[in-house]
């Protein structure tokens, strides 16, 4: 059983979370572009709607997804509010992200954008 939330947690929340973030832009949804406009302007907001979205995935039992996107906020609002707490190599990889949207969609791992051919190397100033 540990095997499966393990493998969930490291690859498969990962590959779903890209594909939601590779979506967002895909299909140019609004409250997303919101939040590239606001790291523009240095404006960052926290993501509160996901604070609605764990205790429910807990409590529907889905115990992987509800990690994954615990994982994902908490990286997230690291690399935005309290980047010297977060992986360098996952820190350049978002931060280019927010000036080339069309690459590197993943947030808590780097492999999904090697995987499915989106990762932009290097872009730091």
């Amino acid at each position: 059983m540990i095997f499966y939330y393990l493998f969930n947690i490291l690859v498969t929340n990962p590959i779903i979370e890209w594909i939601i973030h590779y979506s967002m832009h895909k299909y140019n949804i609004d409250f997303h572009k919101q939040h590239h406009l606001e790291v523009h302007k240095n404006q960052t907001e926290k993501e509160y709607y996901f604070l609605l979205i764990i205790p429910i995935l807990y409590y529907t039992n889905y115990i992987s997804l509800c990690i994954g996107s615990f994982n994902y906020v908490l990286t997230h609002s690291c690399i935005h509010f309290l980047p010297k707490y977060v992986d360098i190599e996952l820190l350049e990889h978002h931060i280019t992200h927010h000036k080339r949207p069309n690459y590197n969609f993943s947030v808590t791992s780097v492999f999904p954008d090697i995987l499915f051919d989106t990762r932009y190397y290097k872009d730091i100033e």
